[in-house]
């Protein structure tokens, strides 16, 4: 995979690359959301797409998390002499269970089905299989958008090693998130051979340039030196490492968990979202039976427009306490913005079924009826 054309040229696909209001000057990309739901957007896809096309014949590109295809399918537009695995078990973001038919039917629709082997399973099974074949295909490009925890960010970077091309790109979404940016540098940490390119980042203006942040990696084997210790030492996210190490210590006191779940309120209410979703994520660690810190943490997620992160963990909320009329309002506010308004209707009716005074279902559910 050519690298070092990828970061001279990308720059020149775009309109006001570097800026707030950046955007790439192909609207394929744009078209293609129109017909594909997905947790991208155009700049995204676009970055995928020129990567596959600097990388070589013979090289492969692969993703993990691939939803109902969108990032897959702006990575392999218009390159007919590629191939792509794409990894998903579907374990996030399909409350309904229809994601892996919604995946068929969109490659189908272009005509990328020749071109794309799919396996419906855990990513760390994928790579097992992968490794017991013996394949000599490489991987010039992997996108890693699964689970993003600690653990998972870290072992997804582990796993791919061997496959990887002698020169080859990784590009990690979610990155705004201090526990990806931990794994990822602690993966580089331990390979000479791996520098971060770029950091595209959500910019402090709140603006989704590239989803919820991009961090690019290049590999290079012959690459034997990256980056000083002070380098490392100045990267640390301390909250994870402390979270990390607050792991392995007996569970805490009760009023310690009170004020930690107070800690994650009050930031939450300062819109200081990445610390109070740390907390909450924290907390549920060790009371992941609270409906009430479930949905809050979906609250913050949409919020922050996370939908479909937000839709999990208010239906987890629902699963622990179906009785929570707020619960199904906020259920209804998520479904409502991610189009899905025959269940919205039903998630405002269920909330006012539950608590007939609760005047926000009613007036969402009135502003649904009258649009329809």
């Amino acid at each position: 995979m050519d690298y070092r054309k990828f970061l001279d040229e990308l720059p020149n696909l775009y309109e006001n690359w570097g800026q707030d209001s950046v955007m790439p000057k192909s609207s394929r990309f744009k078209q293609v959301l129109e017909q594909v739901k997905g947790m991208t957007n155009a700049n995204v896809m676009q970055l995928l797409n020129f990567a596959v096309e600097c990388m070589e014949t013979n090289e492969i590109y692969c993703e993990v998390g691939t939803f109902q295809g969108a990032t897959l399918i702006g990575a392999m537009l218009d390159h007919r002499d590629r191939m792509a695995y794409a990894i998903d078990n579907f374990s996030q973001f399909d409350v309904f269970d229809t994601n892996a038919d919604r995946l068929r039917e969109n490659l189908n629709k272009f005509e990328l089905e020749e071109q794309v082997i799919f396996w419906n399973q855990d990513f760390e099974e994928f790579f097992w299989e992968l490794r017991n074949l013996e394949t000599q295909d490489k991987i010039g490009v992997y996108f890693y958008d699964g689970a993003h925890d600690y653990r998972s960010q870290l072992v997804g970077l582990l796993l791919i090693r061997p496959f990887l091309a002698k020169q080859a790109l990784i590009v990690v979404d979610d990155s705004n998130w201090i526990a990806v940016k931990q794994a990822n540098w602690d993966f580089i940490a331990a390979n000479p051979e791996c520098r971060i390119e770029l950091e595209l980042l959500t910019p402090p203006s709140g603006v989704s340039t590239f989803s919820n942040g991009l961090y690019v990696l290049s590999w290079d084997v012959d690459r034997y030196h990256n980056y000083t210790p002070s380098t490392f030492q100045q990267m640390r996210q301390q909250p994870v490492i402390q979270a990390i190490d607050n792991l392995q210590l007996f569970e805490p006191t009760e009023e310690a968990l009170n004020t930690l779940y107070q800690e994650a309120l009050s930031f939450h209410q300062q819109k200081q979202f990445n610390t109070a979703e740390m907390k909450y994520k924290e907390y549920l660690i060790w009371r992941s039976n609270n409906a009430d810190a479930w949905l809050n943490l979906g609250i913050l997620y949409c919020e922050i427009g996370n939908y479909l992160y937000s839709l999990e963990a208010t239906i987890k909320s629902i699963d622990i306490d179906l009785s929570k009329a707020i619960s199904y309002y906020n259920l209804g506010v998520v479904l409502e913005r991610t189009g899905n308004i025959e269940r919205s209707l039903w998630a405002y009716r269920k909330a006012i079924a539950l608590d007939p005074s609760l005047v926000d279902a009613y007036n969402n559910l009135g502003n649904l009826l009258a649009k329809q």
